[in-house]
């Protein structure tokens, strides 16, 4: 690991909760969002139908070559870029993370233009 944190992980047990998608579809970042233990999951998904990934945006250690994006650099920012394309960088939103985050650190400003749009896809955290 190298200390980077990963903006778009799954609703993993100890993920930090990174924020909310509002109604207009863009994450609201919590700046310092808490740490997802089993009953902060189980009150999330009290209040959303569907995984929690479709509604909420975690945040953790960034997983490096365990990651299916990752090929020495991380590429989920740049599958963000196809998808939304290049969003306006001048306001930067409110983070948690900055100091810390992979896409950050490899592209600065044009990653945090992109990031309040990611969803990140669901995975099962509790399969087998």
């Amino acid at each position: 690991m190298t200390g980077h944190t990963c903006p778009s992980a799954s609703a993993a047990p100890g993920a930090t909760l990174l924020g909310v998608f509002g109604p207009n579809g863009r994450a609201i970042f919590t700046p310092h969002g808490p740490k997802l233990t089993p009953e902060l999951r189980d009150t999330l998904a009290a209040s959303t139908e569907g995984p929690l990934e479709a509604r909420f945006r975690f945040a953790a250690p960034c997983a490096q070559s365990a990651c299916v994006f990752w090929d020495g650099s991380c590429r989920a920012v740049d599958a963000a870029h196809e998808d939304y394309g290049s969003p306006d960088a001048a306001a930067l939103p409110e983070c948690g993370i900055r100091d810390t985050c992979r896409w950050w650190a490899q592209e600065g400003a044009r990653a945090c233009a992109v990031c309040p749009l990611v969803r990140t896809a669901a995975t099962d955290v509790n399969a087998s």
